[in-house]
């Protein structure tokens, strides 16, 4: 998936829970927290893969866990539903032999993509993950539309 993907996974999720403003960049901040910590390591050359620790499972439970049983955390609760889409719309997305890197560490991982990237991402624009992504992105834009046009002038994005 792309950027525009899971951030529209995310505002979508934001929308269902009816999250004001500071909940929502919240939610929009856990989207990005699995690519920024996994690209980074990657590109460092510290992994096979883009998706391992941030894209695991594990660590999403581990998460979820934290910021549901730990008082001090309780506030970054709504970081959960964002980073949570991030890693279920990648499943989603994922060839069938890529399924095991988001059981990381307890599988072990398999390199993506195994074409070169430019080859990758037209295969993948014009398949149907792709286009899956591309509504969600237009669903996406929909409700961020639709929540700026019911807006209160005092800048709040909760509904009502």
């Amino acid at each position: 998936m792309t950027p525009a993907g899971h951030l529209a996974a995310a505002v979508i999720a934001c929308d269902s829970l009816d999250y004001d403003r500071r909940a929502t960049a919240l939610c929009l901040a856990g989207a990005v927290v699995p690519d920024l910590v996994d690209k980074t390591v990657w590109w460092l050359g510290l992994t096979e893969t883009g998706h391992t620790l941030g894209h695991s499972v594990v660590t999403v439970t581990a998460v979820a866990v934290v910021v549901t049983a730990v008082n001090a955390a309780r506030p970054l609760q709504p970081v959960l539903p964002g980073y949570a889409a991030h890693v279920v719309a990648d499943i989603g997305v994922a060839y069938p032999r890529f399924v095991v890197n988001y059981a990381w560490p307890l599988l072990d991982q398999r390199p993506t993509p195994d074409i070169s990237p430019v080859t990758y991402w037209v295969r993948y624009a014009v398949s149907a993950p792709g286009v899956v992504e591309a509504t969600l992105v237009v669903a996406g834009v929909a409700v961020v539309a639709r929540r700026g046009l019911d807006s209160s002038d005092d800048g709040d994005c909760s509904r009502s």
